[in-house]
């Protein structure tokens, strides 16, 4: 198998688990802490619901870990629409 192969394998496989977690974090009828999608969980990580504590080094350093997953996506895609 190549190792190209492989790997596409791989995401395929990443993206199934990713789907059946979400959906399962939808679906949840035992909701007591609210929902457990991504979106809410890296709200919740970064401070963002009225509810949450007040903000604390914690949150911070999620929001820049992802200020700074952002601002890396942006070169890493426009890298390989240059190779495709």
């Amino acid at each position: 198998m190549s190792r190209l192969l492989k790997y596409k394998w791989a995401w395929i496989i990443w993206a199934l688990l990713f789907a059946v977690i979400e959906i399962k974090a939808i679906l949840d009828d035992d909701k007591g802490a609210g929902d457990y999608t991504l979106s809410h969980f890296v709200r919740r990580a970064i401070g963002a619901y009225k509810t949450s504590p007040k903000m604390n080094s914690a949150n911070w350093a999620a929001r820049v870990a992802i200020g700074a997953l952002l601002i890396w996506l942006w070169p890493h895609f426009k890298v390989l629409m240059g190779i495709f």
